[in-house]
């Protein structure tokens, strides 16, 4: 775990009664909902329907050593996945991405995924995502309501992301995991990156967000309400993982 996310999750936890809201949630129906809607709009991963992305899959949990979760393709044009659930954790990839990566990418993909069940966000995760579906369907109450909450989760939700990667770096490699978050960024299946892009972008972020107070707030304003962290924070946070002692004791050598 990366320690900003280790720290978040402690600072969760002592909100009173925020574990047992958690665990309330999806006692009653919280993860059973989701589940459903990909049963019912979603294609679920076999064998013998998506061999090629299956045989992805299956590297991928058998590199981690975890219980092999369901695994959905759903109809989106953009790069991306999810993961949600308790008990019956699931990982949902989007068509673009499945078209657009190859097969090496995908791993690295799923890999993130996985991270995020390997470090158990998930028992966070749904109530998020659930919250802030609420928001987007009552105008905004929701964010009166639980303002603070919401915003607690988002911060602990970009630092979550960030042990997500360390998990497909570990995976895949530090470069090759640096070239799916710039693929991720163009979009375009025809774009061939050499994994610097946005770690030498992230210096020029920087040099914004630490030029002034202004700039610093501007950008901590803008990144409030987001779930995840820019793609150039987490290119350079995995650039100094992957040049980590840690990293090079356990998954080099």
């Amino acid at each position: 775990m990366h320690p900003a996310d280790a720290k978040a999750i402690l600072a969760l936890k002592k909100i009173p009664g925020f574990n047992y809201l958690v665990r309330k949630y999806m006692e009653y129906g919280g993860e059973s909902l989701y589940r459903g809607q990909n049963l019912a709009n979603h294609v679920k991963v076999y064998e013998d329907n998506f061999p090629a992305l299956y045989r992805v899959f299956k590297e991928t949990v058998t590199s981690l050593g975890i219980d092999e979760p369901e695994l959905y393709v759903y109809n989106d044009p953009y790069i991306n996945a999810y993961t949600y659930g308790e008990t019956r954790t699931f990982i949902a990839i989007s068509s673009g991405a499945v078209e657009a990566l190859s097969p090496d990418e995908l791993k690295g993909v799923l890999a993130h995924e996985c991270g995020h069940i390997v470090c158990h966000h998930t028992f966070y995760n749904t109530l998020l995502y659930s919250l802030v579906e609420l928001a987007d369907s009552f105008k905004g109450i929701p964010y009166m309501l639980f303002g603070p909450l919401v915003l607690a989760l988002q911060y602990w939700s970009r630092r979550s992301e960030l042990s997500a990667d360390r998990c497909a770096t570990s995976i895949v490699g530090a470069h090759a995991y640096q070239k799916v978050l710039a693929k991720l960024a163009s979009g375009m299946k025809s774009f061939k990156p050499n994994g610097k892009e946005l770690l030498n972008q992230a210096y020029e972020y920087h040099d914004i967000v630490e030029g002034s107070l202004w700039g610093k707030i501007q950008q901590n304003c803008q990144m409030a309400f987001q779930s995840h962290p820019q793609l150039c924070e987490r290119a350079y946070e995995v650039d100094r993982w992957g040049k980590s002692c840690i990293y090079r004791k356990f998954w080099l050598s």
